[in-house]
C-alpha cells in the first residue's frame, strides 16, 4: 500500500514522482487485474502532484472534508 510519494526538493523536475506513481500502477494491474477503480489523495496546493494524477488519468472528485474541534 502506498500512501504518499515524495521526493526530494533537490531531486524535484526529473519526473521521479511519475515514475514511481506509474510503476506502482503497473504492479497492481500485474498482482490484482480485477482492481477498477484506485483513490489517492493530493493536497490542493501541491500542482506539481495533482499534474501527474491527471496525466495519469486520475480525476478530481471533491475537496476535502476538514473538521476542527474547539475544547
Amino acid at each position: 500500500m502506498r500512501y504518499d510519494t515524495v521526493v526530494l526538493p533537490g531531486h524535484r523536475g526529473h519526473g521521479l514522482g511519475r515514475a514511481v506513481k506509474l510503476r506502482t500502477l503497473e504492479r497492481l494491474r500485474a498482482k490484482r487485474p480485477g482492481v477498477r477503480e484506485i483513490t489517492t489523495t493530493v493536497a490542493d496546493e501541491n500542482r506539481p502532484m495533482r499534474v501527474v494524477n491527471a496525466a495519469l488519468g486520475y480525476r478530481a472528485e471533491g475537496g476535502p472534508g476538514l473538521y476542527q474541534v474547539r475544547w
